[in-house]
């Protein structure tokens, strides 16, 4: 039983609220997704008509340094099927600065854009510096001029900061590339794993492993600390994480149930669920104070609470309506209002980082897509075909969505754009990956 069906179910039986709690967490892990770690992004539909680009081998003495990060960058450029990347063998010509760049050589290739550069060997530090350009071909303008510094063993990182700077100077929209998603593994019976990996599925590295099931993690707004649910001791319980050092404290813990924290943009509070007071509300705790307040209080199901973005909101899932829907509440205030009035079943809401929209999953005809609705407005869109689609995480640049989904016997984790033209998916092969989550933007 999923906690969907959990959740439709105690909307007829409220007394199914002390059931064993363990059983209640576990159950969640029952929409397992077969995905095997060393993640490889596949692209399953590109932006149609995409901007095609040259990344022109930057010129260097050693050619593995140069091809280390002109890849690099070609790669990132097309993780989402944004772009369309043209072939080093296709190259008419092989420019390393704006002095022996010539517009029209490219322009017989239909061609909208050009990366070069050259790479030079800063002596007494023994570091690379990078200089790289961007050639607007349909403008005829050197949009870019940058410089990086590297030593060798943070080149691919390098390569990571100049992609979001061609980027977002194509597109007026922050790169991700030095962004990070974090998830919970299932590799065997009974072995649990939180990971992170980069956005590409490089450099994962497991934060915590446990023989008991793992759930709930999120970032803190820096990057610098995670918070997740682990039943290590038996019972549900609260842990903050410190990345850098590994140290880890666990939030003082109450009977019942203690789930889905979640980090307000400040940093200051986490929003989590607990039934300590006998049914499942949302509460605030203050981590300087340790002082925690309650925030909802109804005989229903109030579960997976969300910050907005300036902190002074919450949104919600709950079944005080008879369905699980989408609901608000003002942290000033306490003033609750409905969000979601479309069909029978809209759960799991997310702020996007703009604050301007939501993402959800909705259920429509028997089958739950992620969705997504402007705040304010009526209506949603539904931005997804699977059938079975879960756990929605939004970018830090409000441009991409990561989910959980299920096909047929298959299940992978997928990404979509915001306006649904770019999709990806990560390969099925072994174990079980669920709750995705990306990271704020890393320095």
């Amino acid at each position: 039983m999923t906690l969907r069906k959990i959740l439709e179910n105690l909307t007829y039986n409220f007394l199914q609220i002390n059931m064993s709690l363990k059983v209640f967490f576990i159950s969640i892990f029952l929409f397992s997704l077969s995905i095997f770690s060393n993640i490889t992004i596949e692209i399953s539909r590109g932006t149609e008509e995409p901007p095609r680009i040259a990344i022109v081998p930057f010129l260097y003495d050693d050619q593995s340094i140069s091809y280390l990060l002109t890849n690099q960058i070609s790669d990132n450029l097309s993780l989402f099927g944004e772009f369309e990347i043209i072939a080093n063998s296709d190259l008419i010509a092989f420019p390393s600065s704006p002095e022996d760049f010539f517009y029209n050589d490219w322009k017989t290739l239909d061609i909208d854009y050009v990366v070069a550069g050259f790479i030079s060997l800063e002596e007494d530090t023994s570091k690379f510096i990078v200089n790289y350009f961007l050639f607007d071909i349909r403008q005829g303008r050197n949009l870019l001029n940058g410089t990086a510094r590297s030593s060798a063993d943070s080149l691919v990182l390098s390569s990571h900061k100049m992609s979001n700077r061609i980027y977002k100077q194509i597109t007026g929209v922050d790169g991700i590339f030095t962004t990070k998603l974090m998830y919970i593994l299932n590799p065997e019976k009974d072995k649990y794993q939180l990971n992170i990996c980069d956005i590409n599925g490089d450099n994962e590295i497991t934060l915590f492993d446990s023989p008991e099931p793992i759930m709930s993690p999120d970032w803190s707004p820096d990057g610098k600390k995670i918070s997740y649910v682990s039943f290590e001791n038996g019972n549900s319980e609260i842990f903050i994480q410190d990345l850098s050092s590994g140290k880890r404290n666990s939030l003082r813990r109450y009977p019942g149930i203690n789930s889905a924290p979640v980090w307000s943009p400040n940093g200051n509070y986490l929003a989590f669920v607990s039934s300590r007071s006998g049914n499942p509300d949302v509460y605030l705790y203050d981590l300087k104070t340790e002082k925690i307040s309650r925030i909802t209080a109804h005989y229903g199901i109030d579960t997976e609470p969300s910050f907005s973005a300036n902190g002074r909101k919450l949104l919600f899932t709950s079944n005080r309506s008879g369905t699980p829907q989408l609901y608000e509440v003002s942290l000033i205030t306490r003033k609750i209002s409905r969000i979601t009035f479309d069909g029978n079943y809209n759960a799991r809401g997310r702020y996007f980082p703009d604050g301007k929209n939501i993402v959800f999953v909705h259920r429509s005809k028997e089958k739950f897509h992620i969705s997504i609705k402007r705040l304010g407005k009526s209506g949603l869109k539904m931005l997804t075909e699977t059938a079975l689609d879960e756990s929605p995480s939004v970018s830090p640049n409000n441009n991409f969505i990561i989910y959980a989904t299920k096909d047929a016997e298959n299940g992978y984790l997928a990404g979509i754009s915001l306006d649904g033209l770019a999709k990806f998916k990560i390969p099925s092969k072994i174990g079980a990956i669920r709750e995705p989550v990306w990271s704020p933007f890393l320095n």
